[in-house]
């Protein structure tokens, strides 16, 4: 018995050649995911309880670049970095003066939870394009 196969070096090929491309567009959709996210943050930071009085928390929202295929959005942290009280308005913190809890005020995961069918959208693009099926 005798089983050819035509055409499946180009399959293999073409496999290859996919796999190339997709740890570089894997980057890529989460750049550009991860800059969606951090317009929307930045443009409701003060939609969800925060009141505005510097308007420091706006500017202080940042995005990394990505490395070993992850992306962080949010603050710089550290007590001196601008925004940083945005880490206890969404957790909540203990008030020293007050001798009480604080509650939190979500702000990151609530806009996270609205927008992930867009982020994964963001990265659907990104695909297309760069595999070319758009």
């Amino acid at each position: 018995m005798n089983i050819e196969f035509e055409g499946i070096d180009e399959l293999i090929r073409e496999v290859e050649k996919i796999e190339g491309v997709t740890e570089d567009l894997k980057d890529e959709a989460l750049i550009k995911g991860g800059d969606f996210l951090k317009e929307q943050i930045s443009s409701e930071v003060y939609s969800h309880g925060l009141t505005r009085r510097s308007g420091e928390a706006q500017g202080s929202i940042t995005r990394t670049d990505p490395a070993n295929h992850e992306l962080f959005v949010g603050t710089k942290g550290g007590a001196q970095a601008p925004g940083f009280y945005l880490y206890m308005h969404e957790f909540g913190f203990w008030n020293v003066r007050a001798q009480r809890f604080i509650a939190p005020k979500p702000l990151v995961s609530i806009v996270y939870e609205n927008n992930k069918d867009n982020i994964l959208n963001q990265y659907v693009d990104v695909f297309q394009k760069g595999l070319g099926m758009s």
